[in-house]
């Protein structure tokens, strides 16, 4: 399975940011692939539908960046795993990913994000 050498830079980068704030983030030290079967289509898409859409479309407060299908979330692949790992989405006020939900987006985006 082929990993992408940026994703873990930015890990490394990242990786202590989510410490000092006073959110949990349950799934921050993950970085190997762990469940190869996760892909958009599959689950990862529903679930950033669910969670991500209402703000991060067409109409919403985050509209700039779309997160309404694969084509726009593979695009921001980077910047979804940053606002993961240093607890910046969702924001504060807004209904939070369970720790499963967290750890499902940040193994499908280690493991190369398929679709």
């Amino acid at each position: 399975m082929s990993r992408n050498p940026a994703f873990f830079l930015l890990f490394a980068a990242l990786l202590g940011a989510c410490a000092s704030k006073d959110k949990v983030c349950p799934a921050d030290n993950q970085s190997a692939c762990m469940d190869s079967t996760l892909s958009y289509d599959g689950s990862i898409g529903a679930l950033l539908t669910e969670r991500c859409s209402p703000c991060h479309a067409a109409g919403g407060v985050e509209s700039t960046i779309l997160l309404t299908d694969f084509n726009h979330v593979s695009g921001e692949k980077m910047s979804i795993t940053g606002q993961l790992l240093t607890c910046s989405m969702p924001p504060d006020g807004s209904p939070q990913l369970t720790s499963d939900e967290r750890t499902q987006i940040l193994d499908w985006l280690s493991c190369g994000a398929p679709k």
